[in-house]
């Protein structure tokens, strides 16, 4: 009988330890990398590490913005409000107050925005204020004169709020853009006080650059971003605005 020939084993292949090399190597560069990213904090550094590696493995910098969803959260719902009968007065002075801006040459320098808290009137830094200064403008006072009126036919309370734009200040008097923007609107209720209004009903704060209502990355939005606000609140039994019966149903 016939002896069975024993085939020989194949030999292993150590083809994969070619690509297995590599890998190991372009995983060491990484890590390489990110070690130096992370001891210099360099932006151009990070930058330039970034743009290496993207022409290394043929891929494309995409900006973080465009990376990530335009929109995560649904937009807040902004209830809708009414003015009261005292409200509905206040805003026939208002209407007085814009036609004097408009006499200044300011034509378009307030905002005034009707929300459930109350009246918000927005008054850009330049009506009140020389750049970088807390001083208000003497030629400008009539019209805080007339805001002053207006605050005595009402006894509601007002906060008085500083917002700067992004732009860093630092001197003597303010060394961030914290202190110029508490300073103004401490200005501002100083000088509401001198005109005989309560102390007690009002309050001084500033945000610095904390609570933007524009970009800051062009003129025009670091110049909206700069502003004074005086927002006169509502209180139980002298509201000056309220929410919509049919959105309170809701």
């Amino acid at each position: 009988m016939a002896k069975k020939k024993h085939k020989c084993p194949e030999e292993v292949s150590e083809k994969w330890a070619i690509p297995y090399a590599d890998f190991l190597t372009l995983l060491l560069c990484l890590f390489i990398a990110l070690y130096a990213m992370s001891a210099n904090k360099s932006q151009s550094a990070a930058s330039e590490f970034a743009e290496a590696f993207s022409k290394a493995f043929g891929m494309k910098i995409i900006a973080v913005e465009e990376a990530l969803p335009k929109q995560i959260l649904p937009k807040p719902i902004i209830p809708k409000v009414k003015l009261t009968e005292k409200g509905k007065a206040i805003r026939k002075k208002l209407a007085e107050l814009e036609h004097m801006l408009k006499q200044y040459g300011l034509e378009g320098s307030i905002q005034i925005v009707y929300e459930t808290i109350g009246i918000r009137l927005i008054l850009k830094d330049k009506v009140l204020f020389d750049s970088g200064s807390a001083e208000i403008k003497p030629e400008y006072k009539p019209i805080l004169d007339k805001i002053a009126e207006i605050l005595k036919e009402i006894n509601n309370p007002v906060e008085v709020e500083g917002h700067t734009d992004s732009i860093p200040i630092h001197t003597r008097r303010f060394p961030s853009n914290w202190e110029l923007s508490t300073a103004r609107a401490g200005s501002v209720v100083r000088y509401f006080i001198s005109k005989g209004l309560d102390p007690s009903r009002f309050k001084a704060v500033g945000y610095a650059d904390t609570r933007p209502i524009a970009p800051n990355t062009t003129p025009e939005g670091r110049e909206k971003n700069r502003r004074i606000e005086i927002v006169i609140l509502n209180v139980k039994g002298a509201e000056l605005t309220k929410i919509r019966e049919h959105q309170r149903s809701k």
